[in-house]
């Protein structure tokens, strides 16, 4: 879609991207001086409009703090054809995704991220709507970084039966794939992928099956994703993930509540950043500086951490060899900010 000059009273500025069934774009409110997120969505048939507002009653429905807000629909002509606009709040920060490709997300900004979205995505389900949708590009920073669901456009009633396999194919789970409708738990599956993605740092999964069963295969056997995890994920962490992507629902966590509070109770009280390939920076809860680094020597590796620049000498090693020194230097970080 060539990006239109305006939309209603709206002065486009930008184009964003394409959203479920609608084209997005960066547009200005002169009446209230504010710019706006205006997704607009052609509607060729009559019967297609209730479809087409269908996003924008979800959001009405579900208002949340933690939920993108919308803030008005209309309907307006583009090159001649019916349109449904949905002028929503606009957030300069941009979704989680755009963070991923360009930044490192540590554990305790990613489990923040989640929990977040997490209390977004239990006001839907108790106002009975699935979201089906949720993925890295599907959560916002609000203006005060605080994380908010966006895009409802495939979200559907609980007692609806969606008759195809919608959204995003890399986060379903087992057995939506084998043609079970969606619901809460498949929900919580596709906040687990995003959660393991987002701890993990990867930007994309990569989605090159040759064949429905190929893929369905690969997730019965959990080698999608193959569940392995960066050498500074402690181990509760990947357990959390690991409960939240069971092949069977009933071991998932059983509520965006539960879920959430499970993340809430496992912050790790050291929050580690990589400098380089050799060193590591942590905030404790309290304040606290940290540095973890390694460095070969003529004797072997050596692994010095340090607490407000002061050497912690129990936790420092020497004379380690080239083949357990990632290991250990990797241990070492996670049991002391477990």
């Amino acid at each position: 879609m060539k990006k239109p000059e305006k939309i209603r009273k709206f002065k486009v500025i930008d184009f964003l991207g394409n959203g479920n069934f609608g084209f997005v774009f960066q547009a200005f409110d002169p009446l209230l001086k504010a710019d706006r997120a205006i997704k607009l969505i052609q509607v060729p048939k009559p019967e297609k409009f209730v479809e087409a507002v269908k996003e924008a009653q979800t959001l009405e429905a579900c208002r949340h703090k933690h939920i993108v807000d919308v803030k008005e629909v209309d309907v307006s002509v583009y090159e001649g054809a019916p349109c449904v606009y949905i002028a929503m709040e606009y957030l300069a920060k941009g979704s989680i995704q755009k963070h991923l490709e360009n930044r490192f997300i540590s554990i305790n900004e990613a489990l923040n991220i989640l929990s977040q979205a997490l209390l977004g995505l239990e006001h839907a389900h108790n106002n009975n709507v699935l979201h089906r949708d949720i993925k890295p590009g599907n959560i916002l920073f609000g203006d005060n970084g605080e994380a908010k669901l966006s895009d409802f456009g495939l979200a559907l009633h609980y007692h609806v039966d969606p008759s195809d396999t919608a959204g995003y194919r890399p986060h379903q789970p087992l057995e939506v794939i084998e043609g079970s409708p969606m619901d809460k738990l498949s929900d919580i599956y596709a906040a687990g992928i995003t959660l393991y993605r987002l701890i993990n740092n990867i930007p994309e999964m990569e989605f090159d099956f040759s064949s429905r069963d190929e893929w369905k295969a690969a997730v019965r056997k959990g080698k999608y994703p193959d569940r392995k995890y960066a050498p500074h994920v402690p181990r509760k962490i990947k357990s959390i993930v690991n409960k939240a992507i069971n092949n069977d629902p009933g071991k998932r966590y059983q509520s965006a509540s539960e879920f959430r509070q499970a993340l809430e109770k496992s912050v790790l009280s050291i929050d580690w950043t990589p400098i380089n390939q050799l060193t590591w920076v942590g905030t404790g809860l309290s304040g606290d500086r940290y540095e973890i680094a390694r460095r070969k020597k003529r004797t072997g590796w050596a692994i010095d951490y340090k607490r407000n620049s002061r050497r912690v000498m129990n936790l420092c090693v020497e004379h380690l060899c080239d083949d357990e020194v990632q290991d250990r230097f990797f241990r070492i970080m996670c049991e002391s900010g477990a």
